[in-house]
């Protein structure tokens, strides 16, 4: 537990370090990259939106949180592609900012919840330095920013006076599994397939490769 803690704390403190870098160290191409794909997916979070509100909200708490990965994924994509400090946040940020600007219930809430899930990313990738993008470091991003926004609900919605713990506890772990699986996997496998189409070729993605920070 103790090497749990110590590892969060240098995420926390590498993550810092990365948002000072953030803008210093980018260059013009991957910035252009992050903010087109942080914008598509703000309209994917917006028409998930649409969908959770017709459909999704008629499932009863906790198990609509079986379906809110989605919500994680420009946290894990843009960081994926771009690998820079500092990327989940402008990649979850400027998603959600474009998901409330097209209109959805949540209104200023929605810029809360992209904060601390990009927060929540953007420790796992500092604790890793941000040379690792693959496999442990994207989807223990993934679940730290399904954690942190499960944590935000529970707070904002005052779920702790509504429904019991053991809810409370069974929402949590579908959100940080849904987080893993729909929004790990969806940043995977679109970074992948953009890859692929050559588009992003002269990042380092398109070389499996990271740059050194």
């Amino acid at each position: 537990m103790a090497r749990f803690f110590d590892m969060m704390r240098r995420g926390v403190a590498a993550a810092a370090r990365g948002v000072g870098l953030t803008f210093k160290e980018w260059t013009t191409r991957e910035l252009v990259v992050a903010a087109v794909l942080s914008v598509a997916v703000g309209v994917i979070f917006w028409a998930w939106g649409l969908l959770w509100t017709s459909v999704f909200s008629l499932i009863p708490f906790p198990f609509h949180y079986a379906t809110v990965g989605v919500w994680m994924t420009g946290g894990l994509l843009v960081p994926y592609v771009v690998r820079r400090p500092g990327a989940a946040l402008v990649g979850e940020i400027v998603a959600a900012f474009v998901s409330m600007a097209l209109g959805n219930q949540w209104g200023i809430l929605t810029m809360a919840s992209g904060i601390v899930q990009g927060v929540g990313a953007e420790i796992v990738f500092g604790v890793f330095r941000w040379k690792r993008f693959k496999g442990v470091a994207l989807y223990g991003a993934a679940g730290l920013a399904g954690l942190f926004s499960i944590i935000l609900d529970t707070f904002v919605y005052s779920y702790y006076a509504m429904y019991s713990g053991s809810s409370i506890l069974v929402a949590a772990v579908l959100c940080i599994v849904s987080s893993v699986v729909l929004g790990g996997g969806l940043a995977l496998l679109l970074g992948e397939a953009l890859a692929k189409t050559g588009v992003l070729s002269g990042l380092e993605i398109s070389r499996g490769k990271v740059k050194r920070v």
